[in-house]
């Protein structure tokens, strides 16, 4: 049994002299112990963790090396400084701790050691490789490998190349652990290899940095000696500024910009080219060059050959062609006294607004270019980054107009009434000199830093809704709304623009196929619901997929081409059963239901509203994802009712305390929001009630006050077309909407009854029957 020193991030090899300092008080009484036995021995292990302060039988390895204390000499501190020599490599079967001292018991293992021809190659081998290591290590002698290279004995000379190299305990252990020497010295040999290879990539990568640095001191001397021959010669240029120089004359410049990119090439001419300002410079210049101040499209302000291409490429429209032409006519005669118009072109998706804007380019003869505004949270993108910046530059509008390369192209803003805003700014705010007629020709970008002129620019702005534009960036634009389309209209769009396109993309023409008017017909009212026309432009590309499929499998079996008629009964086996839309509008008197009219970003709908009444104790259930004004117009309806219950009908009042309401609108996955079913929930609720029965063909719209008041409500050009698409031609809105009406195109009100109240009792007069 033998006393044991933990090592701590030591692994002691056999034959090898190592210094170590002692500091655990258990450890230096061992010591002490041990040093007072004839041989002096004790046994040296690894600690697993050199963490752990007081080490138990399970934190130290197995094999360790018996050593003998040559030298003790104590420290000042208190600790002990020991050299120690390795003996022999042992494996201990057991510790055991006594008074918190461990003791070993230890026990031999043959090394299997043969002196034969394969271990003299090992060991000349790993010399080699050892003479490489210590070539490329930077802090072992290269006298080292002379006395190492004296050692014949192979598990001796593998110990002391193990104990000179700089690896981690685990390799360490590992070779302390290996008992056979051929395979101490393979695993030598390996560790060897590996770490001079590291050794190499290392000195390589120092040598080039080494290089690197060397070149760009070269370089900088040369810079300041052409510095001091320029200033001597008074040359002002160098070749890149020399060239940026030559674009500038040839460039048609505004004298403010002009004299800013001769300050900049003055100030790059100075600077060195291998300086990052250099590179900042050079880049602002080019941009400066590149955008086209003074270059302009020539316009053809011909009314009749615009009017023609609206009508060429938009069916129907007519108010928003109207309005174009106007604009068009009043630019031609005004010229430049004209003020510059910013067009907002609202409407549901689909109907054609990002499309009308390029038709508005063709016919004016300008150039086109777009971004989406959708999601933009940063001020940046609009005004541009300084150029402090890393990477800064110039906002989108300037972008725009050098893609443009015109100072006077049509620049489509898509989706403005979906910009964000957060903490790197608001880019509204940043759209308000932009697209104000009276501020945006002295626009300034953060990163060109002068005036950029966009009053020639024709602006265009899209959007799905007005509501959540900014107020003052709405006040700035020319509103035209778009309406969704009618059957009759998609019907026109299909066959003299969507079906040319798809008959083009998918390789067919009418003389492979014919779609019949009824096909067509049923495809837009049975297979596309929505108030533009993208939906049915998908519709009628997957029917043209299917059949080009069938054509060119029919003819790469029998090779005989066959011409597809398409008529409504073929329809399911191309684009599968119909859908139509599940909204079940009443078609007998029911009681407890109404039919009121929606708004939506989409177009106008159709909302079925159901309500019943059952014992409670006074309570109103709301349940179909209603929003927060929705809730609140229903607690509305029913404080009318309650309040006006005896001028309302004949029928005894309800005891309310033992009432209890559930109103309930439909497709509850859809959330719901507004105020202009108001009146339709009143309904609803007062037949509930009142057992009233409400009539078919009846809808109305329109806000609720606790008096009974029919407030004026918005959508309703989108309102009445839902009701014509659902067969519903008795609508009843608020007088303060006569006006609305009044403003609709002819072909809207064709076929519409429209009763004008403003009072709820009469609603409930005309709408309910039984019960009042």
């Amino acid at each position: 049994m033998l006393y044991v020193l933990p090592a701590r991030d030591t692994v002691i090899f056999p034959g090898v002299l190592v210094p170590i300092f002692v500091g655990r008080p258990s450890t230096l009484k061992a010591i002490e112990i041990a040093a007072t036995a004839e041989k002096r021995r004790i046994f040296v292990a690894a600690q697993k963790n050199p963490e752990e302060e007081n080490p138990g039988p399970a934190d130290v390895y197995d094999v360790g090396t018996v050593c003998e204390m040559l030298q003790m000499i104590r420290m000042p501190d208190g600790t002990m400084k020991l050299l120690l020599e390795g003996k022999e490599r042992k494996r201990c079967r057991a510790y055991v701790l006594q008074d918190s001292m461990l003791t070993a018991d230890l026990v031999s293992v043959p090394s299997g050691y043969v002196d034969n021809d394969r271990l003299e190659a090992l060991r000349q081998e790993v010399l080699r490789e050892f003479e490489s290591y210590v070539t490329y290590h930077p802090r072992l002698p290269a006298e080292l490998i002379q006395p190492v290279g004296a050692i014949k004995d192979p598990a001796l000379a593998a110990d002391m190349i193990a104990a000179h190299m700089t690896l981690d305990v685990q390799r360490k252990q590992s070779l302390l652990e290996c008992f056979r020497v051929d395979s101490r010295l393979e695993l030598l040999l390996k560790y060897l290899i590996s770490e001079t290879e590291m050794l190499k990539l290392g000195r390589e990568i120092h040598s080039k940095v080494q290089k690197e640095i060397d070149q760009n001191q070269r370089e900088y001397f040369l810079r300041e000696q052409l510095k001091a021959i320029q200033e001597e010669l008074k040359i002002d240029d160098s070749p890149e500024a020399q060239d940026l120089r030559d674009r500038a004359a040839k460039s048609e410049l505004p004298d403010y910009v002009r004299s800013k990119v001769e300050s900049e090439l003055k100030r790059m001419s100075k600077t060195p080219s291998m300086s990052p300002e250099a590179t900042v410079i050079r880049n602002y210049v080019e941009w400066l060059l590149d955008v086209p101040w003074l270059k302009k499209s020539e316009e053809q302000l011909d009314i009749g050959a615009a009017k023609k291409v609206l009508d060429a490429n938009h069916y129907g429209l007519k108010r928003v062609k109207d309005r174009l032409l106007e604009y068009l006519a009043v630019r031609k005669l005004a010229g430049k006294s004209s003020r510059a118009q910013i067009l907002c072109l609202v409407g549901p998706p689909g109907v054609g607004k990002t499309s009308l804007g390029k038709s508005v380019a063709q016919a004016l003869g300008r150039r086109f270019v777009n971004f989406s505004l959708g999601g933009m949270r940063d001020e940046a993108e609009i005004r541009g980054h300084r150029r402090t910046y890393i990477g800064a530059l110039p906002g989108r509008i300037v972008q725009k107009l050098k893609e443009a390369g015109c100072s006077n192209p049509v620049m489509l803003l898509d989706e403005v009434d979906k910009i964000g805003s957060d903490f790197r700014g608001d880019p509204a705010s940043a759209l308000l000199e932009v697209l104000d007629p009276e501020q945006n020709s002295h626009f300034t970008d953060h990163y060109l830093e002068v005036p950029v002129d966009l009053s020639d620019v024709l602006f265009i702005t899209t959007a799905n809704v007005s509501h959540t534009i900014p107020a003052p960036l709405l006040d700035r634009m020319d509103v035209i709304e778009l309406s969704s389309y009618l059957p009759e209209e998609k019907y026109h769009i299909a066959k003299d623009h969507l079906l040319p396109r798809i008959y083009r993309e998918s390789g067919l023409t009418k003389k492979d196929v014919v779609l019949s008017a009824p096909a067509l017909k049923a495809v837009i009212a049975d297979y596309s619901h929505e108030s533009g026309v993208r939906e049915l432009d998908r519709r009628l590309s997957t029917l043209f997929r299917k059949i080009a499929r069938a054509a060119l499998e029919r003819k790469e079996r029998d090779g005989a081409p066959r011409k597809v008629s398409v008529g409504v009964k073929d329809l399911a086996g191309y684009l599968g059963a119909p859908h139509r839309p599940d909204v079940r509008i009443p078609k007998e008197p029911q009681t407890g239901l109404s039919v009121g009219l929606a708004w939506t970003a989409a177009g106008g709908d159709v909302l079925i509203i159901e309500a019943v009444k059952m014992q409670g104790k006074g309570e109103l259930q709301l349940t179909g994802n209603l929003g927060k004004v929705m809730q609140e117009s229903a607690m509305t309806a029913l404080g009318f009712i309650k309040s006006h219950w005896r001028k309302l009908t004949d029928q005894a009042e309800p005891k309310w305390g033992s009432v209890g309401l559930h109103l309930h609108v439909p497709e509850g996955a859809i959330p719901k929001d507004g105020p202009s079913a108001g009146i339709t929930m009143a309904i609803a609720l007062f037949s509930a009630l009142s057992g009233a029965k409400f009539r078919p063909g009846c809808a109305m719209t329109g806000e609720i006050s606790l008096r009974g008041d029919v407030l004026p409500i918005g959508g309703l050009r989108e309102k009445t077309l839902a009701a014509k698409r659902y067969g519903i031609y008795n609508l009843f809105i608020p007088e303060a909407n006569r006006a609305d009406v009044e403003d609709m195109e002819p072909w809207i009100k064709q076929g519409v009854h429209y009763v004008f109240v403003s009072q709820a009792a009469q609603v409930l007069e005309e709408t309910l029957e039984g019960g009042r």
